[in-house]
């Protein structure tokens, strides 16, 4: 359903959000026919499949099952690994329904000359935050990914364990990883990752 939508804002507005849900229908941040605005508090979080954007010719959406995001054309996952063992933080057979959607917007005022300030938003987000509980540790993870304007794309990623590890933070494309940063992590202390789309 989410590759059958139109992929350009019914609004002046770059992107939209979009909640696909598991009978085959959507809610949208603005109706493509109508443009009526929806709240994001009306989102059925319970029957969501996929979660995103749409806009500027594109569709960006992660799976409600799993996790995984869908950008470019490519799967993206996330991972820890500690010892050679593997703890999926994206893939993972359960849902990501705890959405997250805002917008970074930048304001503009010329205060001493008493001139009228004029605002734009700035960056576009998306993402989840979620839970995943192993034997050795449970994991408190975010993931958000980030379309600037005029600037390339990211995904801004958090991570706190519950046990203090020294592991390997691990992003995955495709199935394959794609990059590996040392991470070690103190007990319910949070680590942070900014990863430029490339």
């Amino acid at each position: 359903m989410f590759h059958m939508l139109p992929r350009f804002s019914p609004v002046k507005q770059d992107f939209i959000w979009v909640a696909e849900y598991a009978d085959g229908t959507y809610l949208s941040e603005f109706d493509f026919a109508t443009h009526e605005e929806n709240s994001f508090y009306s989102i059925k979080r319970d029957q969501i499949i996929r979660f995103g954007l749409v806009g500027l010719g594109s569709h960006f959406y992660f799976e409600g099952f799993g996790g995984s995001f869908k950008v470019g054309g490519r799967m993206i996952d996330f991972a820890y690994e500690v010892n050679g063992k593997f703890f999926p933080l994206s893939g993972f057979g359960k849902m990501y329904n705890d959405i997250i959607t805002y917008k970074d917007v930048e304001m503009y005022a010329d205060l001493l000359n008493g001139r009228s300030s004029t605002n734009r938003i700035s960056r576009f987000n998306f993402g989840y935050k979620t839970t995943l509980t192993y034997d050795e540790a449970s994991f408190n993870f975010k993931a958000i990914f980030q379309i600037p304007f005029n600037k390339p794309a990211s995904f801004y990623v958090r991570l706190i364990s519950d046990t203090e590890l020294n592991g390997k933070f691990i992003i995955l494309r495709n199935g394959k990883v794609a990059e590996e940063y040392d991470a070690p992590l103190k007990k319910d202390v949070g680590g942070e990752l900014t990863w430029l789309l490339n």
